[in-house]
C-alpha cells in the first residue's frame, strides 16, 4: 500500500530542505526523495488518519547505515515500540532497498523512522511501502 492510499502525512521531521521536504516520503516515486541535512540523528513520524494493519515494509534509501523503526496504535505518538533495527550496507550512493517481514501483523497509528548514522554527511528517504490495509475499514492491499 502505498502512503498516499493509506491518507498518511508526515507530522514531523527533524530536518526540511525546500528543495526535498519530508513529504516526499508520501510519494510513490523512488525518484523523489526526503534528504537529511546534516547532523545524525535524523527522524520522521507518519500518522496515519485511520489506523492500518502492518505485516511487511519495503524501505528504500541512499547512504543510510544504521535505522531504527518504531509504531504505536496510541490516538497520540508515545510509547512506540520498537519493530526494526538493521545496518545497511555502503551502496555507494545507490539505492538501498530494505524489505522485512514483520513476525505478526501490527495495528499502526503512528510510524517513526530514526536515522541514527548515514556513509555521507547527507542521507535520503526515497520510498516507504507497507503490506496492510486500513483495519476500521476492512480493507486488505
Amino acid at each position: 500500500m502505498t502512503l498516499t492510499e493509506s491518507n498518511a502525512f508526515v507530522s514531523m521531521s527533524s530536518s526540511a530542505d525546500q528543495d526535498y521536504p519530508p513529504s516526499n516520503i508520501l510519494d510513490p516515486s523512488e525518484n523523489v526523495f526526503w534528504m537529511t541535512t546534516g547532523l545524525y540523528p535524523q527522524e520522521f513520524i507518519l500518522t496515519f488518519k485511520e489506523p492500518i494493519d502492518v505485516r511487511e515494509l519495503r524501505f528504500v534509501t541512499s547512504n543510510v547505515k544504521r535505522f531504527v523503526m518504531f509504531s504505536t496504535s496510541n490516538q497520540d505518538p508515545k510509547n512506540f515500540e520498537t519493530i526494526l533495527e538493521k545496518t545497511l550496507s555502503n551502496n555507494e550512493n545507490n539505492l538501498q532497498v530494505t524489505s522485512h517481514t514483520l513476525d505478526r501483523s501490527l495495528e499502526v497509528r503512528h510510524f517513526k523512522c530514526v536515522i541514527l548514522a548515514g556513509y555521507d554527511s547527507f542521507a535520503s528517504v526515497h520510498s516507504l511501502k507497507f503490506d496492510g490495509g486500513n483495519t476500521r475499514m476492512g480493507k486488505k492491499h
